[in-house]
């Protein structure tokens, strides 16, 4: 048509539909020529675990905030190496994104170790308040310090006691037990309290312990003990919930310093997104996990009488790791999080 009828030429015509096409391709995908930028995601969790599921929807809902600019990795199962490394390549700079439990993180942080504490955290509702609040804001600056800059958190629950030889129902049933626990000293002495013989160990290392017999047994929470089949090998599982546990999910600060503040915006969001999805998924599973282990093997709760001695054994490390902890870091925390 021509521009005098109130019609454009075909050249102007050329020109609008380039424009538009370049438009709506913006939406969609980086600009031609432009690459997404990979960012890689090293854990322990098997590919089926809540967490792995968790770990793709922070990816996918990155992908879609940044238009695919950013496209995230996850490699699971230890892939890339077992905790410790994972967090020191985070720490340095090579690895983008890991996670660990706070007892991981005390190698770099000591005030991480009162997460290990036993019997300290009442509910996850108490839980999530503190990480979302001056609890998690104190996390995030202590971990920045040392090099590591936490920005989300993984519900995982209470964690165990599960071995091959005997049911446990009071801390003399753990006597003798050698047990494999988290190489933390917390954990070690929480254990040592109840008269087990703890032994440090990378849970990549725990299946074959226990069909060896190195190991009787181990600390874990009911999902990951499915997931990673050590039912198979352990078939006593003790309900005692010494620590109710959670994942920091950590990025390097180089990572962090290298996007824009519109990408650190997409990044927060992300996180947020997939962690509201995370803590209404792993109660549910770990529903899940105890229906399938009472049908597997033999599963047992603590009574209350028995549960108040195993308080009253540990309750020797508060004051043993108090100096380490820091008495004012204990005491906030023991508030915002005790009672149900």
């Amino acid at each position: 048509m021509p521009k005098g009828a109130g019609g454009i030429g075909r050249r102007d015509a050329l020109k609008l539909g380039a424009a538009a096409g370049a438009g709506l391709l913006g939406l969609s995908m980086p600009a031609i020529g432009q690459s997404p930028r990979r960012l890689r995601f090293g854990h322990t969790a098997p590919p089926n675990a809540v967490y792995s599921e968790a770990i793709k929807r922070f990816g996918d809902e990155l992908a879609r905030l940044s238009s695919n600019k950013l496209r995230l990795q996850g490699f699971p199962s230890s892939q890339l190496g077992p905790i410790s490394e994972m967090l020191q390549s985070v720490q340095a700079g090579s690895l983008d994104f890991s996670m660990a439990v706070p007892a991981w993180y005390s190698s770099f942080v000591k005030e991480m170790n009162v997460f290990a504490l036993p019997y300290l955290v009442g509910s996850q509702e108490k839980l999530r308040t503190a990480l979302d609040g001056e609890i998690g804001a104190e996390i995030a600056r202590m971990t920045e310090a040392a090099g590591l800059r936490v920005f989300g958190y993984w519900f995982m629950g209470q964690r165990h006691i599960v071995n091959r030889v005997r049911a446990v129902h009071k801390p003399a049933d753990t006597t003798g037990l050698k047990l494999r626990v988290i190489n933390n000293e917390v954990h070690m002495a929480t254990f040592k309290a109840l008269g087990a013989s703890p032994v440090a160990m990378d849970p990549s290392e725990l299946y074959l312990a226990l069909q060896q017999g190195v190991v009787d047994g181990f600390e874990f929470p009911l999902p990951d003990l499915i997931d990673q089949k050590l039912h198979e090998v352990a078939p006593f599982v003790s309900l005692d919930a010494h620590t109710t546990d959670f994942f920091l999910v950590a990025m390097s600060p180089a990572t962090w310093k290298s996007f824009s503040p519109e990408e650190q915006a997409m990044v927060g969001q992300a996180m947020k997104s997939a962690m509201d999805w995370q803590w209404e998924a792993q109660p549910k599973d770990i529903a899940r996990a105890r229906a399938a282990l009472e049908k597997a093997v033999k599963v047992n709760d603590i009574s209350p009488d028995n549960l108040a001695l195993f308080v009253k054994a540990t309750e020797p490390v508060y004051a043993q790791f108090a100096p380490k902890i820091g008495q004012a870091w204990l005491d906030k925390c023991t508030a915002a999080l005790r009672g149900a």
